[in-house]
């Protein structure tokens, strides 16, 4: 079976480029028309280090990026170039298996290589358990590492699904609050897309009573250590399960609640 070891592309008004597939060498030439790029490595590691490292000078005049990866064996490191146009980021963690040691406030590298950027969208789409709970950590939280660097004066729109109590997620979020002088709406899903459910199902997508018990350490996680540092120029919408969910398992979530 012949297997694809490179793209070369020199066609100069390319403005659109997908791939899904395991790390090859990708050449576009002079893609400076390139506009949109959606790549997806959900079946091999490390999408977001090559985006960072790579996709600056592939295609330096991107206006929207969709990026996929099963998981991450590094930090994603600081951009070593600019997306000087990109308006529209997802990036969206597909497995739930990506390392536990991977620190999801390293995406802020992304912001701060994207001055134009104008939404962002992080989506963990399969239930996530990290060990490194604010909720369950007995040492506290203390104030982020990463707010150092410049502000971000277009970024208006930030939604996380899949939002979770990890000391690394609220690091993220509080960042992106302080960094975005210009945010608008802060949408916080800790229901793993609330946003992508069908319209007509009254129910919560693939949340079992292990989901819910989560869901509800992230919503403590929430008001505990986001909520006050949100400017009231910020709309901050905080997704929770349904009521047909909740009400299934009741009682084990108020007894939860009673132990933290």
């Amino acid at each position: 079976m012949c297997k694809l070891e490179m793209i070369d592309s020199n066609a100069p008004n390319l403005s659109t480029f997908f791939f899904s597939g395991r790390p090859i060498h990708i050449s576009l030439g002079d893609a400076l028309q390139m506009r949109k790029v959606i790549l997806h490595r959900d079946y091999s590691p490390d999408a977001l280090h090559y985006a960072s490292v790579k996709l600056p000078f592939i295609a330096p005049n991107l206006q929207t990026l969709v990026l996929s990866t099963s998981d991450e064996t590094v930090s994603t490191p600081k951009a070593f170039g600019k997306f000087i146009q990109l308006k529209y980021l997802e990036i969206e963690f597909s497995s739930s298996k990506f390392s536990q040691d991977y620190d999801l406030s390293s995406l802020i590298s992304f912001l701060d290589a994207s001055p134009a950027l104008e939404s962002l969208i992080i989506r963990i789409t399969q239930p996530t358990i990290r060990r490194d709970s604010v909720i369950e950590d007995s040492s506290g939280y203390s104030r982020p590492r990463c707010l150092q660097g410049q502000c971000h004066d277009n970024l208006k729109n930030v939604m996380i699904t899949g939002f979770c109590s990890a000391k690394s997620m609220i690091e993220l979020t509080i960042c992106i609050i302080e960094k975005a002088k210009t945010l608008e709406c802060l949408t916080l899903d800790t229901t793993r897309g609330h946003d992508t459910r069908y319209a007509k199902i009254d129910k919560c997508l693939r949340l079992n009573k292990e989901a819910l018990v989560k869901a509800k350490k992230d919503r403590i996680a929430i008001q505990r250590y986001v909520e006050g540092r949100v400017p009231p120029s910020v709309n901050l919408k905080v997704i929770e399960p349904c009521s047909k969910c909740v009400e299934k398992y009741k009682v084990l979530l108020q007894a939860m609640i009673c132990i933290i």
